[in-house]
């Protein structure tokens, strides 16, 4: 049976569970070897010097407290710190690595190439674009995805993928990378960064010892030639020693971590890869050339920490376990794979997706600009991609105004443009409302600047705003925290200009507030997580009739939208149509309070969602922009509904 973003984000739950007993399980047993060796070094001084050292037994309860105490301490402090440090989310994890940050418009044809691949990858998915990060000193071939969630997240590959690789196979391996992006393995990755580092913190301990008493020894030996007691030097050695081999049991138990939790989610990544772009010569043409090319080595001093996240290994050792699964069993099972049924084995990985692959057959059915729909296929589409979903977002991106793009990749432009993008999608009121709207919220040169870019509105494809806005996401990371203040404020003061709610100007501003803070603001990744459906039932009530009231026409129709809806949620929920329109503070904190629920309830509330915008079966595109920005706010990521509505017919341009 095929496994739905739920099912993964359910999983990846359960995947960080085990985490945490694999954890305690490599804790306690280098608690267990740091007793006996403090508990033999002072039996040692007992027999060694009588005089000072009383007589100890092997057992010693308060030595065992003392390292457990200690272990637990210093493993967690190196914990959270390593974990504090990648806070910024996939940015960070590669900053670390040494990857440098490419944008659009480089000067360089391959990186360009793979600037194209990422973000029509990332629209086709429907994900804000993700950072993109290049590692330049790395010949070999090798790339990765990181960060908390959808909204930070960062792709990174080698020099040696943008030299080494053709579109298709560098199609493939971003394809790969995606996957886990969209199917929740960042999270437990960075997480098990972390880990990592507390658990090799004692082996960490040892090698700085053992350098320490190296250095000191050398500068000193002519001192310590001419004492008669020279234990204290060799002691210090041979507790260095001991901590380091020590410290080899969190490095085995590490590597059975990655192992464990690695392998498997691979094989899945390469069969979703094939899902996405139709080709299994692309991921399977780029596995090839590893082989070929020594494998993925990287040469960074900090690639073991990420060798979990990478395509392929980072490294041989003969004192770990694999992280990857070996090259030619990958190739067999993607050579195994049917292009169009997937087969067993990719169906374990992939998500089915009707309504991606099966818009270009119904579009232009109900009219330009419409399509007909239903709420199981936008489920059914959630975390997936398909290859017409890819080659029609790669389209809009060919045909996106040129200054427009410009405006994107910069922070200073981007930032206007987000503005440009909450006015009205009418020519004349979005000209009124820059020269008499804005005059003061703008100083004059952004005043200028805007009437610049908005010069090339007129030539946007109304499926391709929010696409354009998701591009920008980069560049708005980029901001200071001085300029995000400012920057938001003029948001606030654009959306505060008309007293009524417009759910246009709040999905802009959603969509924007996660470009700018990833999960953590609307989300709160450390707030009440909800588990029970009953506790929900107020902010239900908020989306739903907001939902009910944008995709009907008539107050009839609104109530039987809002009734679907409910029975979506079985009853359990007692729910209240809320007639006239909801605050939009009290409409974000629901939102909020929603996405912080469980996989399974707010599986339920994109149903839900879905029913109250097509009651009618017919999807436009301002219901398809504000369900999707509902079902992101959410954690949840949709494809774009209406791509190839007016594309259908354009394949051959």
């Amino acid at each position: 049976m095929a496994m739905n973003f739920f099912d993964h984000q359910e999983k990846a739950r359960r995947s960080t569970g085990r985490l945490v007993v694999m954890f305690f399980l490599a804790v306690v047993g280098i608690i267990a070897a740091l007793y006996f060796l403090f508990a033999y070094v002072l039996v040692y001084l007992h027999e060694a010097k009588p005089e000072r050292f009383p007589a100890v037994e092997l057992w010693q309860p308060r030595t065992l407290l003392w390292v457990v105490g200690g272990m637990f301490f210093c493993s967690g402090l190196a914990c959270l710190a390593k974990i504090f440090s990648l806070s910024a989310g996939g940015s960070a994890v590669a900053e670390m690595v040494g990857a440098v940050k490419v944008v659009r418009g480089s000067g360089d044809l391959d990186e360009q190439k793979y600037v194209n691949v990422v973000e029509e990858m990332a629209i086709a998915s429907g994900v804000p674009v993700p950072d993109i990060y290049i590692m330049q000193d790395e010949d070999n071939i090798n790339a990765f995805a990181a960060g908390y969630s959808i909204d930070d997240a960062a792709v990174a590959v080698s020099r040696g993928c943008i030299d080494k690789l053709d579109r298709n196979e560098l199609q493939g391996v971003v394809a790969h990378e995606f996957s886990h992006i969209l199917n929740g393995d960042m999270r437990l990755n960075i997480r098990l960064v972390g880990v990592l580092a507390g658990i090799l913190f004692i082996a960490s301990a040892g090698e700085f010892i053992l350098r320490y008493s190296g250095g000191s020894s050398s500068s000193s030996r002519r001192r310590r030639s001419s004492s008669k007691d020279d234990g204290g030097g060799g002691g210090i050695i041979f507790v260095g020693l001991a901590l380091l081999l020590i410290g080899y049991i969190g490095y085995l138990f590490g590597s059975l971590i990655k192992a464990a939790i690695s392998r498997q989610r691979e094989f899945l990544a390469d069969a979703a890869a094939v899902q996405f772009t139709r080709d299994p010569g692309g991921i399977g043409g780029a596995l090839r050339k590893i082989g070929g090319y020594a494998d993925g080595k990287l040469g960074s001093p900090k690639a073991s920490e990420v060798s979990h996240m990478c395509f392929t290994s980072v490294s041989r050792s003969l004192f770990s376990f694999k992280t990857h699964p070996p090259l030619p069993e990958r190739i067999s099972r993607i050579e195994n794979l049917p292009v169009e049924g997937l087969g067993p084995a990719a169906a374990a990985a992939a998500t089915a997706a009707p309504l991606a692959a099966g818009v270009a057959g119904l579009a232009g059915t109900a009219g330009e600009g419409k399509i007909e729909a239903r709420p199981e296929d936008v489920v059914a589409s959630t975390g997936t991609v398909s290859s017409d979903g890819v080659r029609k977002a790669a389209k809009i991106v060919a045909r996106l105004p040129s200054q427009l793009l410009e405006a994107a990749q910069h922070p200073y432009s981007a930032t206007l443009l987000a503005c440009l993008l909450l006015l009205p999608d009418e020519k004349r009121e979005r000209r009124k409302m820059i020269r008499k709207g804005l005059s003061g919220i703008l100083e004059k040169n952004d005043l200028a600047e805007i009437l610049r870019i908005e010069k090339f509105m007129g030539d946007l494809d109304p499926h391709a705003r929010l696409p354009l806005l998701e591009m920008a996401a980069p560049a708005l990371r980029m901001l200071t925290k001085s300029q995000e203040k400012d920057f938001l404020k003029r948001i606030d003061e654009i959306i505060k200009r008309d007293t009524r709610i417009d759910l246009r100007e709040f999905c802009y501003a959603t969509i924007i507030d996660f470009c700018l803070h990833g999960s953590g603001k609307l989300r709160g990744r450390n707030r009440k997580r909800y588990r029970k459906i009953k506790e929900l039932a107020p902010d239900f009530s908020r989306v739903l009739s907001v939902l009910s009231d944008a995709g009907q026409d008539d107050s009839r129709n609104r109530q039987r939208a809002f009734t679907a809806a409910r029975k979506e949620l079985d009853g359990k929920v007692k729910l209240k149509y809320e007639a006239g329109g909801v605050e939009m503070a009290k409409l974000r904190r629901s939102v909020g309070r929603l996405a912080r629920s469980t996989p399974d309830i707010r599986e339920k509330a994109l149903m839900a969602c879905s029913h109250c915008v097509l009651a009618d079966g017919i999807i436009e595109v301002e219901e398809a922009e504000l369900l999707r920005t509902f079902a992101h706010a959410l954690g949840v990521p949709v494809p774009p509904f209406l791509a190839s509505t007016d594309l259908a017919g354009s394949d051959e341009d």
